[in-house]
């Protein structure tokens, strides 16, 4: 949970046409309380913890910590300035839905460092410099972020399929718009969006492995 999170959370908000008021600490109590409950539906190990945001900017509203072979979603929004601007940039009719989508972004997550996929989203400094690392390891991130990214479409599709062109549109607007090369999934929302609310697959994380190596 670092400012490297909250960018991502805010390159799936991005201004919409109608601004929201700031979601409540409630919302997205509600919105991880969902999240958690598909996880432990599918036997993940993971639960869910409120922490205070203490008033410091970049400080993600919701993100996951891993230990033990356990996940846990911590939402963080009290108190915290990105979780206010965030939420703020959601379309009323679509507030819930998209903190939803956010939440299963990291159950997405989970998923995977629960099957053994690395997770660290920073290089030692001792090898950073050496350039062919330092572009491999930024190809393993945005691996994972893309699956998460694909995990939230397939969440989309499944139980929110008439908004499924707006929330995924509204995903690929903003990551074009804070497009960052660890967290490009930009080619894959919009090959998402183009084959529209596919659910082929009864398992969420099925049906984000097959999209995502479908369209890398």
């Amino acid at each position: 949970m670092n400012k490297l999170c909250a960018a991502v959370l805010l390159a799936l908000a991005g201004p919409a046409a109608s601004a929201a008021a700031p979601a409540t600490e409630a919302q997205w109590i509600a919105a991880a309380t969902e999240a958690v409950a598909y996880g432990r539906a599918q036997g993940m190990p993971i639960g869910l913890e409120v922490v205070d945001g203490n008033g410091l900017p970049g400080h993600t509203p919701v993100g996951l910590a891993s230990e033990n072979g356990r996940c846990t979603l911590v939402v963080s929004a009290s108190n915290n300035p990105t979780a206010d601007k965030l939420s703020s940039m959601i379309a009323p009719e679509l507030l819930d839905t998209f903190l939803a989508g956010a939440a299963m972004h990291e159950v997405g997550h989970c998923h995977r460092r629960l099957n053994g996929y690395p997770h660290n989203e920073k290089l030692l400094p001792v090898v950073a410099w050496i350039g062919p690392l330092r572009d491999w390891f930024a190809r393993r991130v945005r691996t994972e972020e893309a699956y998460a990214d694909m995990t939230s479409v397939a969440w989309i599709a499944r139980y929110h399929p008439e908004r499924y062109t707006a929330l995924v549109n509204e995903m690929l607007r903003v990551r074009t718009r804070f497009r960052e090369p660890k967290h490009d999934t930009v080619a894959l929302l919009e090959r998402a969006l183009a084959e529209g609310p596919q659910d082929a697959n009864e398992n969420l994380f099925a049906q984000a492995d097959e999209r995502l190596n479908r369209y890398r």
